[in-house]
């Protein structure tokens, strides 16, 4: 994600101990592995509800759809040619 080698990885390290000192170093790890983790969840749960809200339109589109085509299917099956219309809105046989 952001393309970070080890050289700069280790400088950045030695920056954060030269700063924070190393009796403090194990709280401050700690703490920024708690807040990485409770962004990974919000992260998650945020592109859980998206795609929630996004899939359920869809999803209910696709069975209004389903059940047409059923009823198309079924009446085909009866002898009944289904019905269409023109697009002034007159029925055909």
């Amino acid at each position: 994600m952001f393309n970070i080698g080890g050289g700069e990885l280790l400088v950045i390290f030695l920056v954060i101990l030269i700063f924070i000192g190393p009796t403090k170093l194990p709280e401050v790890a700690r703490a920024m592995g708690k807040i990485t983790y409770s962004v990974r969840q919000m992260s998650t749960s945020f592109q859980d509800e998206m795609k929630r809200s996004f899939d359920e339109p869809i999803e209910e589109l696709a069975r209004e759809k389903g059940h047409a085509l059923i009823e198309v299917v079924d009446k085909d099956k009866n002898g009944e040619s289904p019905k269409t219309a023109n697009l002034d809105g007159n029925e055909n046989k």
